[in-house]
């Protein structure tokens, strides 16, 4: 086939850390992956790479941190990488912090293009291919522009919570189908979605949502995940899953047995705040859940990210 239009991917979160249930060398594989989805992106005739939010897990990074990911990205000078802000690149979960986080310091050094509100486009030989940027915090608009020509692609890059049924992951959890999505907003060609880790395509009437899912294998319970990308050809809209390279064992559940034993000493605590059918681990995830099911004043809220960062 001829060279790929775009490399699809999400919620890369590039960390500092190392997560509890990891046991290999997290951070090498990290690189490792990065890497091949900008080898990739160069194979295919140095095609852009699209990031649908959370690049990063943290908002601010270490000063080493963005030294590497720079060093890494460097390799390949001629791959743009477009991306639409995520909740984990804000400080405070608030767009207008950008410039004080690690994604406005990389777009500032032209490491990246980080896209916010406004539509930008690029050309791939007679194809145009225009991009509306929908951060976290933005619901699906409908395109500004009407009477599209032939050889114009639109796309929505979205970084918030989409599914692939309409079955729910947890009781209360607050998403919209992804068919939902394609039928109501038809002038996009393609949706490009972040924030949901699972994988999938959803096709409507030749038009695709694809949400890649996160690069790495972060938590015990995606002990089933593959991490992938996907490479798009606008000219048939057509999408390819690329696998990214995994070792197997390298998840461990020690930590969430120990977090269970002390669970169920705290058990009474825990009947008060379970209010899901299946208590998620990630105190932030879960603070996330609780503002969107009880709004607070923005200020109050800004207060309460400010502290847990």
């Amino acid at each position: 086939m001829t060279n790929a239009t775009a490399i699809l991917c999400a919620d890369i979160h590039i960390r500092a850390d190392v997560p509890k249930a990891r046991t290999d060398d997290f951070h090498g594989s990290m690189w490792n992956k990065l890497g091949e989805i900008l080898q990739l992106a160069h194979n295919n005739g140095d095609c852009p790479i699209l990031v649908a939010g959370d690049l990063g897990e943290k908002a601010e990074w270490p000063d080493w941190l963005e030294a590497r990911f720079i060093v890494e990205r460097m390799k390949y000078p001629n791959v743009e990488i477009l991306v639409v802000p995520g909740q984990h690149d804000l400080p405070q979960h608030n767009i207008e912090l950008l410039d004080r986080s690690a994604l406005g310091v990389l777009d500032s050094a032209g490491m990246i293009d980080v896209l916010i509100d406004e539509w930008s486009s690029f050309d791939r030989g007679k194809i145009q291919i225009c991009v509306q940027p929908l951060p976290y915090g933005q619901e699906m608009v409908n395109w500004p522009i009407e009477n599209k020509p032939s050889n114009v692609f639109n796309i929505a890059m979205i970084h918030q919570l989409i599914i692939e049924g309409n079955t729910a992951d947890w009781k209360g959890q607050s998403a919209s189908p992804a068919l939902d999505l394609l039928k109501k907003f038809s002038e996009y060609d393609l949706i490009l979605s972040g924030d949901n880790h699972k994988p999938f395509v959803v096709e409507y009437e030749g038009r695709l949502l694809v949400n890649p899912g996160s690069m790495m294998r972060s938590t015990a319970d995606q002990i089933s995940h593959r991490p992938r990308v996907y490479l798009w050809w606008a000219e048939t809209n057509e999408c390819s899953v690329h696998y990214l390279p995994i070792k197997r064992g390298v998840l461990s559940r020690e930590h969430l047995e120990q977090a269970e034993d002390k669970t169920a000493r705290m058990e009474a605590f825990v009947r008060s705040v379970k209010n899901r059918e299946e208590l998620k681990l990630s105190f932030e995830k879960n603070m996330e859940i609780h503002l969107a099911d009880n709004p607070a004043l923005k200020p109050v809220e800004q207060k309460i990210w400010a502290s847990m960062e």
